[in-house]
């Protein structure tokens, strides 16, 4: 069943304590980590209660998120499995398909999820497959879950991995990307501090531009690039250096890579 107000996790790293910590103001949440410290440490900080032992938090559940890395599942499904009544899985784990959790909870209703870690600031992406068809009531419910994680997208399967790649773990390349904004900056003479607000107003109201308009992103770039100018200098730097293609091709590795997670 997808109702009632108590959520176990499963799993309390960098996912599990983001979803603690955003979740924990709307349901009573029960907290497991092998390592039992973690879970203890969010319920200190009035982020859910930690359990000690898997039974007790399923036990206490109607819905069971698991956030476990994909490569555990294997050694952890069995005593998941036996405790599972009527309680509905939440998957976090990439790569790995519906059919692939059916094997091991084969009476389970089942839902994929696939957040990023913007989540813990209420901007994140979440991107949710069923294994069959919502009513309208469950649809809502799925919602209310995630609505104070950031912005949903109903996915089929097929578009899940795509989805990891470029929503799950785009953020880390965006990273990289302002932090050679912020060293270039250091390079021109700012100090770190100013260079790195400055680069941060800068993609901030980027954003906003594109957020703000329906022109598409490249019609907004020649806006900015004066005939013989400073920024179309830079326009042909990139293109130089093979940028535009060097992105696509981060991406696409990590596209790769997901696939990988779903045919082992």
């Amino acid at each position: 069943m997808l109702s009632g107000n108590n959520i176990a996790i499963i799993g309390t790293g960098t996912m599990g304590r983001g979803l603690a910590e955003r979740l924990s103001q709307s349901y009573n949440l029960f907290l497991y980590d092998h390592h039992y410290d973690k879970a203890l440490s969010l319920e200190q900080k009035g982020f859910g209660k930690a359990c000690p032992d898997l039974k007790t938090a399923i036990d206490n559940a109607d819905i069971v998120i698991l956030a476990i890395k994909p490569q555990s599942l294997k050694e952890a499904a069995p005593l998941i499995g036996s405790l599972l009544t009527e309680q509905t899985l939440i998957s976090l784990l990439a790569g790995t398909t519906i059919n692939t959790l059916k094997t091991y909870f084969p009476n389970t209703r089942i839902i994929r999820m696939m957040p990023n870690l913007a989540i813990t600031k209420g901007e994140g992406l979440v991107g949710l497959t069923p294994d069959s068809k919502l009513s309208e009531n469950e649809i809502m419910q799925l919602l209310s879950l995630s609505d104070p994680l950031g912005k949903v997208f109903w996915l089929s399967e097929e578009k899940i991995n795509a989805f990891t790649a470029l929503g799950g773990s785009g953020p880390a390349f965006v990273l990289v990307m302002i932090e050679s904004m912020v060293e270039a900056g250091i390079a021109m003479g700012f100090n770190a501090k100013d260079s790195e607000q400055i680069v941060k107003q800068m993609v901030k109201g980027s954003l906003c531009l594109l957020e703000n308009s329906d022109k598409h992103p490249g019609e907004i770039k020649w806006q900015i690039s004066s005939p013989a100018g400073t920024t179309i200098a830079g326009l042909l730097a990139l293109e130089d250096l093979n940028v535009r293609s060097g992105i696509i091709n981060v991406f696409l590795a990590c596209f790769e890579r997901t696939n990988e997670l779903s045919s082992d």
